[in-house]
């Protein structure tokens, strides 16, 4: 609403000869606002406009509270408020949310689209957490479905070779399948180097799983990481959505049970921006290949002798097994996801979440309840063992000899 002081400018510039579109340009205001206001021949009183209350009003403390802790994503926001109470629409939070964060701007790029079942991509993310008073770094394994945009989150310990595959044999049982194609960058854990000619030479135990489950290794482009743009969007994309969702966690498992929530609740089910489809929707054309179901050896086991209390030692904590392989040799996998597995030959015998800290004992139940219906028997006090004496042994003769040394014994005498 234009105020009385501009009323008067406006009959000034047009006085001076400075026609409707002139004056809106210096002003800028409406053509059609300048038109009406010319047609008046006296200013109209100001009245202010009391402000109705806001449904955003009640939560504006707790959004500028979740903007300074990092979350600058306004879907995100809108569910956390909606769980809250808040009734209004999306429009209302994001121009209240606009001049409170920087704008951001990419540059646009050209994508190469892939068709179904062709390429998946894989990569690392990486985010700090306070884990027991200490600051802990941890890594995100991240697989995306090019054509589909399905993506799968997990959170490991470490980048190893071993935990870098454990990874993809969960990826491909959360996908029930594998394309045809896995794109990846230069990661040690899959790259060697390259031969005279420029050729990859790719890590020798990885093309050996990557033949076990039948998927062709891909590195993307040197210097053109676009070429990874899929899966790596897919990190930004875990990092701004998921990872301000995070207040607390239990345990590395606890978090992993998180994120899977996260993809089947949000991340899979959404619109994607690119495609404008729902990736859960896209899959499902995917015609994914069946990947091998016998085991390829993805982890190194830990031989540990089970002790009387019927536990195994790892890492300065202990973990339970049932109590009738006291004594014997178990071998513990450690998948670095926040999962314990001990097996008995190629037997599964006992699974738990992985202790967060040092000296913990973790167990079942039911171990413990065996072990006390089945005690160990205390051994029996030494007592030394009495046997009889032999009988000495007798040597048979004649009694000619005996008439023989008698007759010797009387020369003698």
């Amino acid at each position: 609403m234009i105020k009385n002081g501009e009323f008067f400018m406006i009959k000034d510039m047009k006085q001076k000869g400075m026609n409707i579109t002139q004056i809106a340009n210096e002003l800028g205001r409406d053509r059609k606002t300048i038109r009406r206001w010319l047609e008046e021949d006296a200013p109209r009183s100001y009245h202010r406009i009391k402000k109705q209350p806001s449904k955003l009003d009640p939560y504006k403390d707790y959004i500028r509270q979740r903007m300074e802790e990092g979350c600058l994503n306004g879907a995100v926001i809108l569910d956390e408020i909606r769980a809250n109470g808040y009734t209004g629409g999306a429009t209302l939070l994001r121009d209240f949310m606009r001049p409170l964060r920087p704008v951001i701007g990419e540059k646009a790029t050209v994508r190469f689209e892939t068709p179904p079942g062709e390429q998946a991509q894989v990569d690392w993310g990486r985010v700090s957490v306070d884990w027991n008073g200490r600051k802990k770094r941890l890594y995100i394994f991240t697989m995306v479905l090019c054509y589909s945009r399905m993506l799968y989150v997990e959170f490991t310990e470490d980048e190893k070779l071993e935990t870098l595959m454990g990874c993809h044999l969960r990826a491909m049982q959360y996908f029930n399948g594998i394309t045809r194609t896995v794109l990846y960058d230069n990661m040690k854990t899959v790259v060697t180097g390259q031969d005279e000619n420029g050729g990859v030479i790719w890590n020798e135990r990885f093309a050996a799983f990557a033949a076990h489950h039948g998927f062709i290794l891909k590195r993307c482009q040197p210097y053109r990481a676009r070429t990874k743009g899929k899966v790596e969007n897919g990190v930004k994309y875990v990092k701004h959505n998921f990872w301000p969702r995070v207040r607390e966690f239990e345990g590395l498992h606890d978090l992993n049970l998180q994120a899977r929530r996260w993809m089947d609740t949000v991340a899979n089910v959404r619109v994607h921006g690119t495609t404008h489809e729902v990736p859960l929707e896209r899959w499902r054309k995917e015609g994914l290949k069946r990947f091998n179901f016998v085991p390829f050896e993805t982890v190194e086991r830990h031989r540990r002798k089970v002790s009387a209390d019927s536990l195994v030692s790892y890492q300065a904590n202990r973990y339970s097994v049932p109590f009738e392989w006291v004594g014997q040799t178990v071998s513990l996998q450690d998948d670095k996801n926040g999962w314990i597995r001990i097996y008995a030959g190629g037997t599964l015998i006992a699974e738990h979440m992985k202790a967060s800290g040092r000296h913990q004992v973790v167990f079942h139940l039911e171990h413990i309840k065996g072990l006390r219906q089945h005690p160990t028997r205390r051994p029996a006090e030494y007592q030394p063992r009495l046997v009889s004496s032999p009988v000495p042994e007798v040597s048979e003769r004649s009694l000619e000899d005996y008439d023989q040394f008698a007759e010797e014994a009387a020369i003698l005498s």
